[in-house]
């Protein structure tokens, strides 16, 4: 397994572990006895669940394909489930640029956690800056990923090449051109 493979499959557990988390710890509760409180954090933590799954699937790739931008706008609000998110890209997003939004609103949400994201024509911000460790920050330089973070940041660059863009780590979040 390469690093970038070791560094994702990481991340990725490590970003699913708390909704499955809530979701198996509401089940335990439940036992034998019905209780509709649990039963809704049961309902709640698998909608959040399937909600990031589908997100982190379009991040990755295994659903690079053109979206909607209204379809792409609820993927990401759903996904980002506590973030806030203004939205402002205006059309579909096409040619790999889906699978470029998700991953990008991925990293800079979870770099940046409980602070609203814009995402834009030409980018994903952060009011008031964005937080770069400095091994995100080096990949987006040319480095190879020592981390979990940056081999996230390795795979946006190399969706960036797929979609024709360049993806460039600013002090307000990622920008692509």
């Amino acid at each position: 397994m390469s690093d970038v493979t070791h560094y994702l499959v990481r991340w990725l557990c490590h970003d699913l572990a708390t909704p499955i988390a809530s979701v198996m710890t509401a089940s335990e509760l439940l036992d034998d006895t019905p209780d509709a409180e649990i039963n809704e954090l049961i309902r709640f933590g698998a909608k959040r669940l399937t909600s990031r799954l589908r997100l982190v699937r379009l991040a990755l790739g295994a659903a690079e394909a053109d979206m909607a931008g209204g379809q792409l706008e609820k993927l990401v609000k759903d996904g980002l489930d506590g973030t806030s998110v203004d939205w402002s890209w205006e059309g579909d997003a096409i040619g790999g640029m889906a699978t470029l939004i998700a991953g990008c609103t991925i990293l800079v949400a979870d770099l940046n956690r409980t602070r609203p994201l814009a995402v834009g024509q030409a980018g994903v911000t952060v009011a008031p800056g964005c937080t770069w460790p400095e091994p995100v920050a080096a990949v987006f330089a040319g480095a190879e990923p020592v981390c979990n973070r940056g081999a996230v940041a390795a795979m946006l660059m190399q969706a960036a090449a797929r979609a024709g863009c360049t993806l460039a780590a600013t002090p307000k979040g990622i920008s692509w051109a």
